[in-house]
């Protein structure tokens, strides 16, 4: 049985996860507010939708509660995120990451029910540095 995502957000982020799960042979669920994004990764995903995925109602709707997890990919609506994983916590989901800017705002995606939380421009930064720091060359 295959694998099965809800990614909500499908800037660069959300729409590079939804490539990479597609490519590993996962079914994916994309969901943005913004028709082109939706777009944009149609041919990847299993379904593409434009939707509000702060309403749990249209959440469940399209059974992200039997999803494997879901990622909030958002990085710029703060209070978007937040909503989003409340409804995907509604809708029946058990494993939900999100992505967080601040300390302040990981918390409070973690107090409102995501499993997981990413601060994906620190967690860069740190990979970078250390990489620089013991002997990794920048690729050319």
């Amino acid at each position: 049985m295959k694998k099965r995502f809800v990614v909500v957000g499908l800037g660069t982020f959300g729409a590079s996860l939804v490539e990479a799960l597609h490519e590993e042979g996962c079914e994916v669920i994309a969901i943005d507010r913004q028709m082109a994004n939706v777009e944009a990764v149609k041919d990847r995903a299993t379904v593409a939708v434009q939707l509000d995925a702060t309403d749990a109602s249209a959440l469940r709707a399209l059974e992200c509660g039997s999803a494997t997890a879901a990622v909030v990919a958002m990085g710029e609506d703060f209070e978007s995120s937040v909503l989003s994983v409340a409804a995907l916590v509604e809708a029946g989901v058990k494993a939900i990451v999100a992505r967080a800017r601040t300390e302040r705002q990981a918390r409070i995606l973690k107090a409102v029910g995501a499993s997981q939380v990413v601060e994906i421009e620190n967690e860069m930064g740190r990979r970078i540095g250390h990489s620089l720091a013991t002997g990794g060359e920048p690729r050319r």
